[in-house]
């Protein structure tokens, strides 16, 4: 964790709400769709159009909306009614909510159909915006807590002009600040600074040993990586639960930042899951935190994946695969404090992928049921392996049906692995860096032809690598 505080990253929660759009002289409020809506009618009841909308809520696919579905929409600035959008942030509950904003807990729940008082990181809750004055905001990361400046870390789907119109500024003041030349390219995990605005207070009672808990990104994408980011006033341990996994972030030396990265599991079905925290300080009484995590499909469908492997029962028996699979897990179950690699990771060869990771595919035309937990890299025997990211090697072995076999350990957690090689040009032990040649492709264990199967893991579970080269984490 010494890296992280060394960026004297501090992190607070900031309280999202979304009011005028200074330059274009609109409130943003809160439209829920209705059965049998469509971006058009609601363009029209709102008297503006759908490209706006679509840009406002960086829809892809504007023709396809669902009901319940929240979009926000501009309306005039003394429209009645108008709602503030707040956004849950962890530690938040429906009563810290209504009371900050000086409603009544009952009337939040109505206004927002909460039948039992469960609410989740990311959801948004229509507040009447007479209650308060509040900054436009959405959850984004403070870098100085006393600069007049916020950082909004970009989630997917956003545009330069929502990010803009929520914080109330301009897309030429937020490029300008931050030295963009075309404001429609910016990407998932760039941090922007915001000038002019002030972090507003925290509606949650926080122990007193944090400053801060952040999560991103705030709704968790089956077979990706979540990270949970603690601010400490003060040495402290954090451990904590989420889907069925168990994790301790290590206490710092002085006050600053730790991270738990979890990986959400290929499978898991859509839904509100718990993640538990208990935060010890040092000689102090510990303190429970839970946040409902909201978890959407990956969107994982079958592919054209149909597999010819050579006649072998050996390679299919679930006996041997659940050996290897524990052997996998046994090496990358450890979580250690140092951290190697730093930005988006690379790719671990110059070579065409040839599926994805969370193809579903059959083996020798049998049932289409195999879940493919990596990506693939098509390529001739003797192609070199490049490591993504600086690291440790734990692990160099010849497996059953991944042949040869190398593990990466990159900190925290994080590890990579490298399966079917011709030749390993590692050793457990050795330190490697970024780009560094680490193996060959080649066509071991169970193969239908030579191509490089690179996983990566978080937390124990596998996860889309590709997330991490276009992802800083």
């Amino acid at each position: 964790m010494k890296r992280l505080c060394a960026l004297c990253l501090v992190l607070l929660i900031l309280v999202p709400a979304l009011v005028a759009a200074q330059d274009q002289n609109i409130t943003v409020t809160l439209h829920v769709v209705q059965r049998g809506e469509s971006l058009y009618q609601i363009a029209q009841a709102y008297e503006t159009t759908w490209e706006v909308l679509a840009r406002l809520n960086g829809l892809t696919q504007p023709d396809s909306i669902d009901v319940g579905q929240r979009l926000l929409v501009p309306a005039s600035p003394d429209a009645a009614g108008a709602q503030t959008v707040h956004v849950v942030q962890p530690g938040e509950t429906l009563q810290s909510i209504a009371q900050f904003f000086g409603v009544s807990e009952s009337q939040l729940a109505a206004d927002n159909l909460i039948v039992d008082g469960s609410i989740f990181v990311g959801q948004a809750l229509s507040i009447p915006a007479a209650s308060v004055e509040v900054a436009a905001q959405f959850p984004g990361s403070v870098l100085n807590a006393s600069a007049e400046a916020v950082v909004h870390t970009v989630a997917s789907g956003e545009t330069m002009y929502r990010i803009a119109t929520a914080y109330g500024t301009s897309v030429n003041v937020i490029a300008s600040t931050n030295g963009i030349t075309d404001p429609s390219v910016i990407y998932p995990g760039q941090r922007l600074i915001i000038p002019g605005v002030t972090p507003p207070q925290i509606t949650a009672s926080l122990p007193p040993s944090l400053a801060g808990v952040d999560v991103q990104p705030l709704v968790f994408l089956e077979g990706q990586t979540g990270s949970f980011r603690f601010a400490l006033s003060g040495p402290a341990v954090i451990t904590g639960s989420f889907l069925g996994q168990s994790f301790m972030a290590l206490p710092s030396a002085s006050p600053g930042t730790v991270v738990v990265r979890v990986g959400v599991p290929i499978g898991t079905p859509g839904g509100i899951y718990p993640a538990e925290f208990l935060i010890q300080p040092e000689g102090g009484t510990a303190s429970a935190i839970t946040a409902n995590i909201q978890i959407v499909s990956g969107g994982y469908t079958a592919a054209d994946d149909i597999l010819v492997i050579g006649d072998s029962t050996l390679l299919f028996d679930p006996a041997v695969e659940e050996a290897e699979l524990n052997v996998l897990r046994t090496t990358m179950a450890n979580v250690t404090s140092e951290v190697f690699f730093s930005g988006p990771f690379g790719l671990p060869a110059a070579a065409t992928i040839t599926s994805g990771f969370g193809n579903v595919r059959s083996y020798n035309n049998g049932e289409v049921t195999r879940v493919h937990t990596g990506t693939d890299f098509g390529g001739a025997p003797g192609t070199p392996i490049l490591a993504p990211a600086a690291g440790r090697v734990v692990m160099v072995s010849t497996l059953a049906i991944r042949g040869l076999a190398t593990i990466i350990d990159h900190g925290e957690g994080v590890y990579t692995g490298y399966w079917h090689q011709s030749e390993a040009y590692v050793s457990p032990g050795d330190i490697v860096q970024p780009g560094q040649v680490i193996g060959a492709i080649g066509a071991s264990g169970r193969v239908s032809g030579p191509h490089l199967h690179w996983e990566l893991w978080v937390n124990g579970v596998p996860v889309d690598p590709m997330q991490w080269t276009v992802q800083a984490f």
